[in-house]
């Protein structure tokens, strides 16, 4: 593994660029970014459910980045939507995709997502594929670096996939679920809960053989999300086995494509176990960079519409290409 010593997000020398929550919130709540001009395929996937896919198509090129959003995110936030926007300035097409239930449409059979859920990047990457793109390049926030590095390390991915990219990744989710817990997280996953419990209780209307509505109703934490549907609806005998097979960090030996993994220390989602300077990781396809600062998903810059991660991911392709 390569640890960049020396970080290149160097943000100015001021209290809500470096304050943990404010550099999240900010960039994320409040700061809006124009949607693309995207267009919306519905993607069938070989189970009967589907997937909300948006291109944003430059003809003069085979390369395409592909963009995977985090927890109860969907292809245009603003994060999404500003990296959408750098990379398709330098000649990039672009492809946004909305795990199930995402994107504004929910999906038709019980299983919504899960952050191991690698065979539906599996179909979008061969979407790409098949529609011509010789370059790909995978960039995952949050959850969708999950899936991402996953994706990267559970198959033999295919030759067309030139690199993957992820920012304030869980590595070990197992470990992780700590940072879910604390009080100073509870207005961010309070709000993760809501919206969650608002798909189990429609799903309910779906399948209520499937989704009990009182425990939809109650549930108040990751614990009980995990424990009561995530697990069983996805056969894990439960949440621990469940968090312990989706964690990144045991699959990183086993990616054959160059990574970066950018994970900054203030990120206020993220335990200790979540860092690689910590452990023996002796593939040297994997890159990881600690940014002192930059929260979860943040990394602002001063007097700029980008951010330093769409900045960066740019500069590791380059760099390996």
């Amino acid at each position: 593994m390569h640890f960049i010593e020396k970080s290149g997000y160097q943000p100015p020398n001021n209290f809500i660029f470096k304050n943990a929550h404010l550099s999240t919130i900010i960039p994320g709540a409040i700061k809006k970014y124009p949607v693309p001009p995207y267009s919306r395929e519905k993607l069938e996937l070989p189970d009967g459910d589907f997937l909300l896919l948006d291109w944003w198509i430059n003809d003069s090129t085979d390369s395409i980045v592909i963009i995977s959003h985090g927890l109860e995110g969907h292809s245009r936030r603003t994060y999404i939507n500003s990296c959408a926007d750098y990379f398709h300035k330098f000649g990039y097409s672009v492809l946004a995709w909305n795990q199930r239930s995402c994107g504004g449409e929910i999906n038709r059979l019980p299983k919504l997502y899960h952050m191991g859920l690698i065979d539906d990047l599996k179909c979008v990457v061969n979407q790409a594929i098949y529609s011509g793109f010789k370059k790909i390049h995978l960039i995952g926030y949050s959850m969708g670096g999950i899936v991402t590095l996953n994706y990267a390390g559970k198959i033999n991915v295919p030759e067309e996939v030139k690199s993957c990219i992820t920012f304030s990744t869980p590595l070990n989710v197992l470990q992780n679920v700590k940072a879910f817990k604390k009080t100073s997280n509870f207005f961010y996953f309070h709000n993760f809960m809501v919206d969650f419990k608002k798909k189990l209780i429609f799903k309910h209307s779906q399948f209520p053989d499937i989704f009990n509505i009182k425990q939809a109703k109650s549930i108040k934490s990751f614990d009980d999300l995990d424990s009561l549907f995530t697990a069983p609806i996805y056969g894990f005998a439960n949440k621990e086995e469940y968090y312990l097979k989706v964690s990144p960090l045991f699959v990183l030996n086993n990616i054959k494509t160059p990574t970066l993994i950018v994970n900054a220390e203030n990120d206020p989602f993220l335990t200790e176990e979540n860092y690689l300077d910590r452990y023996e990781i002796s593939n040297p396809n994997i890159y990881f960079e600690k940014p002192k600062y930059g929260g979860h998903v943040g990394f602002p810059l001063h007097n700029s519409k980008f951010s330093w991660a769409e900045i960066r991911a740019k500069e590791f392709i380059d760099s390996i290409l």
